[in-house]
């Protein structure tokens, strides 16, 4: 188990120094089966810290029930706020012609809009199947996500530079008078809509308390006729300390930007998770 630490952890400081961002994560569930057969009722919180971990990202927080139609098909609806960063964006500005031509060749400056923090609620509801194969388990999940982004406004500043030129015909650039300029920018709502499909499996140890696991899943943008915008690759564990309490450490690597906007990633992700701790039920 410590070796496999050690692992993880010099894996994830090679991969931090060279992604284009690296995050935290850090999860807390608690599950619980009901007194209706197949019923279980799920909430939970998570913090993730992106940005190469210079601080909180986003917040969130989660509500749902799940229902077990036989064996291996589940489905389930859930409810998340989420409260996230949208960080600064530097935005370069060149010159226009009339026609609306832009000349790359000719730098005028750029817009530089605050990073500011957004209100988001999302509807999930989703499929599952799963299947063993031996040790193995074989999971497919289909996942609908609506979110819907709250209006909110930040500042923009502007800035515009003139040209100069030297006897050289060396180029400087000189801030123009008045500038820079400051002006709210408002962010209004808006909506996405996701179809994620995930493919996850896992390894049943003998005698081991750790399950190890992979998965891959894409997300396709349902309002650009199902444009694949972002593969999500994750591999791991989760560590069964006690019949209910698990604890797991995962590594994700995102490409592209989907629904949560968060681009190109490399992160950690710690969690602890809570399964019926206050009474047992019959399961399917």
């Amino acid at each position: 188990m410590k070796r496999l630490l050690a692992l993880l952890i010099v894996f994830c400081a090679i991969t931090a120094a060279r992604a284009e961002d690296f995050g935290l994560w850090t999860d807390i569930s608690l599950s619980q089966n009901l007194a209706v057969k197949g019923l279980s009722a799920e909430i939970g919180y998570d913090m993730r810290m992106n940005n190469n971990v210079k601080g909180v990202t986003r917040r969130s927080f989660n509500a749902g029930l799940n229902y077990s139609l036989t064996h291996y098909i589940k489905v389930g609806a859930a409810y998340a706020y989420i409260y996230s960063l949208s960080l600064g964006e530097r935005e370069e500005k060149y010159k226009e012609d009339d026609d609306g031509t832009i000349d790359y060749e000719q730098w005028k400056g750029y817009n530089y809009t605050h990073s500011f923090w957004r209100n988001k609620h999302r509807f999930i509801g989703y499929l599952k199947g799963d299947i063993d194969i031996g040790r193995f388990n074989l999971s497919l999940r289909e996942r609908y996500h609506h979110t819907i982004f709250q209006h909110d406004r930040t500042t923009k500043d502007k800035y515009r530079y003139n040209t100069i030129y030297d006897e050289d015909d060396n180029i400087s650039y000189e801030l123009k008078g008045g500038y820079p300029e400051s002006e709210d920018d408002n962010k209004r709502s808006k909506v996405k809509d996701y179809l994620r499909q995930k493919i996850e499996l896992t390894y049943n140890i003998p005698h081991c308390p750790i399950t190890p696991d992979i998965s891959v899943e894409m997300e396709n943008n349902l309002q650009r006729t199902f444009h694949i915008e972002e593969m999500r690759y994750v591999a791991g564990f989760e560590w069964k300390i006690r019949k209910k309490y698990h604890v797991g450490l995962h590594y994700h690597y995102h490409k592209g930007v989907g629904d949560d906007d968060e681009g190109n990633l490399h992160a950690i992700e710690f969690s602890l998770k809570f399964k019926n701790p206050f009474w047992k039920a019959k399961k399917y």
